[in-house]
């Protein structure tokens, strides 16, 4: 059996396929919003925050989509793309506001610089590598998530034992794209199978980046 990513097709489809994000995208969108409007500080950081909002709403709002049903090959292709496009962005959204906590300006800078670089090399690249295995895409985006670890004690020094609200967040997410890469576990595939399974990681890593954001990020006062 070929190790490429798939469209998924109708017959393996399962039963639950799409439904955790598409709830998970209304959450997210409500919970976005009240970090934008309960958040003191500055207006770049409500700027910052509402990046990482839309980009967690455009991850799943199309993930959702696209995993619910089967479309037409010229949107399916066109979906998938953007589907696998969404998490680089995410990524990169999710550090954005994070980058705020850095008290050195070129730290912060750096960071958000070679994160959005990296997103966008990381799109470029699986948009022109249409056959790249599941472990080669998974593999990329485990890298990109865990770029900022040179930060971790900066980080630490601001937001204390909350720091592992990302940690966490980095291995479950880490988990669920392993899930992805091996197929397993395959669970009940007529119903919940392995994808189900890296779906609901990446909802419980977003709950903790989310977590992080809304402690430490949204209350200080940069």
């Amino acid at each position: 059996m070929s190790n490429t990513v798939p469209a998924t097709s109708e017959t393996e489809r399962p039963l639950l396929r799409g439904w955790s994000h598409a709830i998970a995208a209304a959450v997210a969108a409500a919970g976005s919003i009240a970090l934008v409007v309960l958040s003191s500080g500055s207006s770049s950081k409500r700027i910052a925050l509402g990046v990482y909002g839309l980009t967690l709403v455009a991850l799943l709002a199309v993930s959702a989509t696209y995993h619910l049903r089967r479309w037409p090959s010229r949107a399916q292709s066109w979906l998938r793309a953007v589907d696998h496009a969404n998490i680089f962005l995410v990524i990169a959204g999710t550090y954005t506001p994070i980058a705020l906590l850095l008290s050195d300006d070129r730290l912060r800078t750096g960071l958000l610089v070679s994160i959005w670089l990296c997103a966008a090399i990381g799109i470029a690249t699986i948009r022109l590598s249409l056959g790249a295995s599941r472990g080669k895409a998974a593999a990329i985006y485990v890298a990109m998530g865990w770029l900022g670890l040179a930060m971790l004690p900066q980080l630490a020094a601001v937001a204390g034992a909350r720091v592992f609200l990302l940690l966490s967040g980095g291995i479950v997410y880490s988990l669920g794209a392993l899930a992805y890469a091996t197929r397993r576990p395959r669970l009940w595939p007529s119903v919940f199978g392995f994808h189900e399974v890296s779906h609901l990681a990446v909802i419980g890593a977003s709950v903790l980046f989310y977590a992080f954001i809304a402690t430490v990020v949204s209350g200080s006062s940069s």
